[in-house]
């Protein structure tokens, strides 16, 4: 049976293959802007002052430019890395700086100061615009453009908490080993990663024919012909591959499948 889900799949391979994705994936920011103008209208006037990023990179780094949405998600999703961090870092003891890799316009990033209170925050991501636009309006955070392939210009074992909330779903497979090697190297010893993938049980189901035989072979599935870093270049990463490849520098702490809020991505927790 064909579900609506597998048909779009389909629809995104044939458009991927002909290089028409990027162009149907901007008509869909189009329509969806459009349809959420009265409820975004709503937002504004209910919550003056909330800097808004333009909608065009909120929807290129969430595929959503639905106010209410970047805001409470925003909000839960760092309370979230909150009972993490005080999991593994009880009454804050020995955290003194957390670091965002990939924050986008800091849909979680400016929730931060608030919940995590006097700690140091950083956050970079790839996106020159984004950068400048969270520098001018986010307070708080100390923000940095990185580039899409590292180094990190932060010294050896800088941050205590790094979290990166699916970013190596959207990298090549060199990058996303080449990557997970920096955020080592930027980790204290003793300090903590999460990051999100995507779930194994859900995306199995939905792969083609030739996608499923490489899943199974090589543990990782790299949806090209797109520009590496958005959101529609996608990359599937087997459990046994982030346990033996991507993460395997690291003591591997936790896997949660398909609870990270808002996204029922799984996460990991890693120790340096």
């Amino acid at each position: 049976m064909i579900t609506k889900k597998i048909l779009r799949v389909r629809i995104q391979h044939v458009l991927r293959k002909i290089r028409l994705l990027a162009l149907a994936d901007q008509a869909r920011y189009y329509y969806k802007t459009w349809r959420l103008r009265k409820r975004n209208r709503q937002f504004i006037a209910a919550n003056p002052g909330f800097a808004l990023p333009p909608a065009y990179l909120a929807f290129d780094a969430y595929s959503s430019s639905h106010w209410e949405f970047y805001k409470v998600s925003g909000e839960q999703t760092a309370s979230f890395l909150k009972t993490i961090a005080d999991t593994y870092f009880p009454g804050g003891h020995s955290l003194s700086a957390v670091y965002e890799w990939g924050c986008g316009p800091a849909r979680i990033t400016r929730q931060m100061p608030a919940v995590f209170g006097p700690v140091e925050l950083h956050a970079s991501d790839y996106n020159a615009q984004t950068i400048a636009w969270c520098k001018e309006n986010i307070p708080g955070v100390h923000f940095m453009k990185n580039e899409l392939r590292p180094p990190l210009s932060y010294p050896d074992n800088m941050f205590d908490f790094i979290y990166a909330v699916s970013v190596f779903t959207h990298l090549s497979e060199k990058n996303c080993l080449d990557w997970a090697h920096e955020l080592y190297r930027v980790l204290r010893p003793g300090g903590i990663l999460l990051i999100t993938t995507d779930s194994d049980s859900v995306y199995r189901k939905e792969f083609l024919p030739a996608e499923k035989k490489e899943y199974d072979t090589k543990g990782i599935v790299v949806k090209g012909r797109y520009e590496e870093g958005k959101k529609m270049f996608l990359t599937r990463h087997s459990p046994k591959y982030i346990r033996e490849k991507l993460l395997q520098p690291f003591e591997i702490l936790e896997h949660v499948p398909e609870v990270f809020p808002f996204m029922k991505q799984d996460y990991w927790v890693a120790k340096k």
